[in-house]
């Protein structure tokens, strides 16, 4: 009986004991990449969801200055091949490529490398208009533009305040407190100021702030709001397949194209599953970066996996832990205590989410981690497991369980496993 993941991007499989029950290897639906990107994105602009096309937009802008708004190292879209084509049509319709200006939506993760902007932009992009990565405490290239209903301080960007054309490029894929990537994240945190981040990522102690939940959701609702404040005018979202290949492209209004994009989403990774599982084995593809961005797969696990039950994570974290992610888990806090900590900036807004519902998920499960970009003695630190290989993680299971009821998830930070029953009652909700 074998079981499938990736490490480093790579296809792996693996021997599973005889006498583990395999309840499911939850991989998504196969879906084929899209032949022609430039195509599907001039469709994707010309039948924009929820708002008139660009060709009717620009010619009434008294002012053309266009920021694109680029996800991050952290994602996995290739923005470039999006940009390329937008960029074609901006100057069709009379945008020249000096009054278009890309600006990297990093929030508070770590300065991209010059390397990390090229594999996400490509050469001509960079040849072509100017690039800046933003910089969520550069107080002077932050403009205050308004307050949410919420009491966030709208902070955002200077060059994207005074743009009077605002364009989004993102990827959708399932968010741990924000429901969903995609949609409004490209402002909040993506080019917000850290006061703002913090003002929203404190929401994350609401119960309906969880993967899945847009409507409710405090968080979200909070950015979807923040979003309309700074003006983003088009949202561009990609779905990728297993492969992080563009499978389609949604482009519209913020809300209204994330719900499409989701419905797109689901239907490849959304994945039943019988029952709770013992052990659930994930991979942190395609979002092995660091602990925090894989942390993303565990989450998803957690919601199939047995209280007393192990989660087994394959990823690996490149980047270690990710911002502040050690500095605040190694002291072991309480969940709320963490919460407390990102509003007072003593935990990061990128890490501190993440530990937080890490602390809450140790208090009932375990969790083995299969890396070589964190060491044992830093998750042990952090109340983790360590294992040098899937071989020794599966062994060391077994040594805790017989007969253990197992799940697999091969694409374990963009694949949304249900119970069956929920999923029956999802469907008749």
């Amino acid at each position: 009986m074998k079981g499938r993941g990736y490490f480093k991007g790579e296809g792996l499989t693996f021997d599973l004991p005889a006498d583990w029950n395999l309840l499911a290897m939850a991989e998504p639906r196969e879906v084929d990449a899209v032949q022609d990107i430039e195509a599907e994105v001039k469709r994707a602009l010309d039948n924009p969801i929820g708002m008139e096309p660009l060709s009717k937009i620009v010619p009434s802008l008294e002012n053309k200055k266009t920021v694109i708004l680029s996800e991050d190292q952290t994602r996995p879209s290739p923005v470039g091949s999006i940009a390329l084509p937008l960029m074609n049509e901006l100057n069709r319709l009379g945008i020249p490529g000096e009054d278009i200006q890309v600006i990297i939506a990093r929030g508070t993760h770590r300065h991209p490398t010059e390397d990390e902007i090229r594999d996400k932009l490509g050469e001509e992009v960079l040849k072509r208009v100017r690039v800046s990565v933003h910089d969520a405490d550069d107080q002077d290239n932050l403009v205050l533009v308004g307050t949410t209903s919420r009491g966030t301080p709208c902070w955002a960007n200077r060059l994207v305040a005074e743009a009077g054309l605002k364009i989004g490029i993102g990827t959708c894929n399932p968010h741990y407190f924000a429901g969903y990537g995609g949609g409004p994240k490209i402002v909040l945190p993506g080019i917000s100021g850290r006061e703002a981040i913090k003002n929203n990522h404190v929401w994350i102690r609401d119960p309906n702030s969880m993967q899945g939940i847009r409507e409710g959701n405090p968080l979200w609702e909070d950015m979807l709001e923040t979003a309309r404040i700074v003006g983003l005018d088009m949202k561009i979202d990609t779905v990728l397949n297993s492969q992080k290949e563009v499978y389609k492209v949604f482009a519209g209004d913020v809300e209204e194209e994330q719900k499409e994009a989701i419905e797109a989403l689901l239907s490849i990774y959304g994945v039943t599953v019988p029952k709770m599982a013992d052990v659930t084995i994930t991979s942190g593809y395609p979002l092995e970066t660091n602990l925090i961005q894989s942390g993303k797969a565990i989450l998803l696990a957690d919601a199939v996996t047995k209280p007393g039950g192990t989660i087994v994570l394959i990823s690996a974290c490149f980047d270690g832990a990710g911002p502040m992610m050690y500095e605040t888990l190694s002291e072991k806090p309480e969940p709320e205590q963490v919460i407390q900590w990102i509003a007072e900036g003593k935990a990061s807004p990128t890490g501190g989410p993440m530990a937080s519902r890490l602390r809450n998920l140790l208090k009932a499960k375990t969790l083995l981690v299969v890396t070589d970009g964190l060491t044992t003695e830093q998750l042990q630190d952090m109340d983790m497991e360590h294992a040098a290989s899937v071989e020794e993680a599966i062994s060391r299971v077994s040594a805790k369980y017989k007969g253990p009821d197992v799940i697999v998830l091969p694409v374990g930070s963009s694949t949304f496993p249900y119970v069956e029953k929920e999923a029956d009652l999802a469907k008749a909700a």
